[in-house]
């Protein structure tokens, strides 16, 4: 996934956006259409993916300091 990460990042934050802005949407109480309601369902998925291997909470190994290499 190394290569493709900025490319996976864009997709999925192409799609995150405007399902943030449909729960927002939905949580003030507006009306929505077939579309939004797929970003609002879609949303938790969406928001999970991100948070696991796109955040700085979720990262693992990536986020680690590097090993000394001064030796």
């Amino acid at each position: 996934m190394g290569r493709w990460r900025p490319a996976l990042l864009f997709l999925l934050l192409l799609v995150l956006f405007p399902a943030t802005s449909s729960l927002v949407r939905w949580l003030d109480g507006e009306s929505l259409d077939l579309v939004e309601w797929l970003g609002v369902a879609a949303f938790p998925v969406l928001a999970w993916l991100w948070l696991r291997h796109f955040s700085v909470l979720g990262c693992r190994a990536g986020c680690a300091p590097p090993d000394d290499q001064r030796r």
